[in-house]
C-alpha cells in the first residue's frame, strides 16, 4: 500500500488531536460539509481540530469532492494533492479553480502575480525571497496543545502563507496551515 506524504501527515495529525466531540455521529464538532473552501484557505476556522475533521472527511470520500465541485490534477509534486473546482472560488480579493491540499491545509493556486505582491497585500513576512522561491508566513493563532500526556504537548499553530512550488513554474499558492507542533 502506497501512502501519499500528505495523508501520512494527516494522519499524525488525527491522532494527535483527535476527535473534538463524541456526542455527534460523526465525531466533529463542525459539519465538514459546511465549511467553505474560501473560509479554510483564508485560514477562517477556529482550530486545528476543525481542519483535521474537515481533512478526514473529505480524504478519500468522492461525495466529499462531489459536494465541492472537485476534480482531481494530476501533478508531478508528490506532497500536493490538487483539483480543478466547477466553481472558481473567491479568496484574498481574487478567484481560482485551482485548490491543492498541502501536508496541512489548503491552498488557492493563483495565476498572473508575484508571490511579493501578494505577501505584501496579505501582510506576510517572506522567510525565503531567492529567484525562483518565494515562502512566507503570518501567525495567526499560536497557542498551547495539551494532548493528554507529557509525551503530546506542544503548540497549536494557524499560520496564513504565500509560496511558489518549482512543480508549478508562474503561481503563486497562498492559503492556510493548521498544524499541532509536538515538543522535541
Amino acid at each position: 500500500m502506497k501512502f501519499h506524504p500528505a495523508s501520512l501527515a494527516l494522519t499524525l495529525a488525527f491522532l494527535l488531536a483527535g476527535p473534538v466531540r463524541a456526542d455527534d455521529s460523526s465525531g466533529y464538532e463542525v459539519d465538514p460539509s459546511s465549511l467553505t473552501l474560501a473560509d479554510i484557505i483564508a485560514c477562517k476556522l477556529e482550530d486545528v481540530p476543525t481542519w483535521n475533521g474537515f481533512a478526514f472527511w473529505f480524504h478519500d470520500n468522492a461525495e466529499a469532492k462531489r459536494h465541492y465541485g472537485m476534480t482531481a490534477v494530476k501533478s508531478s509534486n508528490p506532497f500536493l494533492s490538487e483539483y480543478r473546482l466547477a466553481t472558481p472560488v473567491a479568496v484574498f480579493g481574487r478567484t481560482t479553480d485551482r485548490v491543492a491540499f498541502s501536508n496541512s491545509g489548503l491552498m488557492a493556486v493563483f495565476s498572473e502575480l508575484t508571490p511579493q505582491a501578494l505577501a505584501k497585500e496579505l501582510g506576510i513576512t517572506p522567510i525565503i525571497d531567492a529567484p525562483g522561491k518565494y515562502l512566507g508566513e503570518r501567525s495567526i493563532v499560536e497557542a498551547p496543545f495539551d494532548g493528554g500526556s507529557p509525551a503530546f504537548q506542544g503548540t497549536s499553530r494557524i499560520s496564513l502563507n504565500v509560496s511558489t512550488v518549482t512543480t508549478h513554474p508562474g503561481k503563486v499558492l497562498a492559503g492556510c496551515s493548521y498544524r499541532i507542533d509536538i515538543k522535541d
